[in-house]
């Protein structure tokens, strides 16, 4: 069943048939940033050479994943406010490469794309003196490569809904945390009417500045699917996906418009999906 749910995925985020990010966000991800243009590229490497089954058990089958993604998002914050808190958009394009290989079914594939581009149609972030906010809406539509009869996917071939809020604390003393908590709503993938059951998942990151500019901290992300998938109207049992990922993060502050971001996630508990080593570099620029 794992491999089921594997095959025809977007396979550089490994959560079901859903094209969320996991793990991309941490330092300040409450906290939009102020009125203008702004720029955010996530480099993004992930391996995986275990497959877990329902029951968080390795299966039986020689397994490696590795997928390389290139990820540009874009952000504008207006001066324009509503109930305090400004109003903003973003656009979300992932580049993606995978490769995976499982020798008993002599599987070699790989493929390279756009990913399902993901946008917002609106984004409101309130400030205070140490917390931040950030409420907004989140549409995935199924832009990347995608054939029913492949096995490497990098689009999922449906939409996705996905509203979400953010929490930072920003303190003068140097500590920050921060979680952003998001929930996916998915339609069917009409090409084999596989419809992912609903999945809860949150990035977080908490850190503290040791010298000027320069913060470290722990990040990750948990995600667990809240309803089993359905293929053809009926519940695949036992579908539900977890997984969670922990690691170290480190953030430069060049100056108050360039930051950059380095983590690594290790994922643990995994069920329903493969279980690797995630790494991200993170470049932030306002213009």
């Amino acid at each position: 069943m794992a491999f089921l749910l594997l095959a025809g995925t977007p396979a550089y985020l490994f959560a079901g048939e859903s094209s969320s990010i996991l793990g991309a966000e941490g330092y300040f991800a409450g906290a939009l940033p102020p009125p203008g243009a702004h720029f955010i590229n996530y480099l993004m490497y992930y391996h995986a050479g275990e497959l877990k089954d329902n029951n968080g058990d390795k299966v039986p089958v020689d397994f490696k994943a590795d997928v390389a993604a290139e990820v540009l998002r874009g952000i504008y914050i207006s001066d324009i406010e509503i109930l305090g808190a400004n109003l903003g958009w973003h656009l979300i394009v992932p580049l993606v490469y995978m490769k995976m290989e499982i020798k008993e079914m002599s599987l070699d594939e790989s493929r390279a794309s756009i990913g399902d581009i993901d946008f917002s149609p609106f984004l409101l972030g309130w400030h205070s003196e140490f917390f931040h906010y950030v409420v907004g809406f989140d549409i995935i539509a199924p832009t990347g490569q995608y054939d029913k009869d492949y096995a490497v996917n990098i689009g999922c071939n449906h939409w996705t809904f996905e509203p979400a809020v953010a929490v930072s604390l920003i303190h003068p003393s140097g500590l920050s945390a921060s979680v952003k908590l998001m929930y996916d709503i998915h339609t069917e993938n009409s090409d084999n009417d596989l419809k992912t059951g609903q999945q809860l998942h949150f990035d977080y990151n908490a850190g503290y500045m040791i010298v000027d500019n320069f913060r470290l901290g722990v990040c990750g992300y948990y995600l667990i699917g809240l309803q089993d998938d359905e293929l053809d109207g009926d519940k695949v049992s036992d579908s539900k996906e977890q997984v969670l990922a922990v690691g170290p993060s480190a953030m430069y502050s060049f100056n108050p418009g360039l930051h950059l971001i380095a983590k690594v996630q290790f994922e643990t508990i995994a069920e329903n999906r493969p279980e690797g080593t995630k790494g991200w570099l993170k470049v932030i620029y306002s213009f």
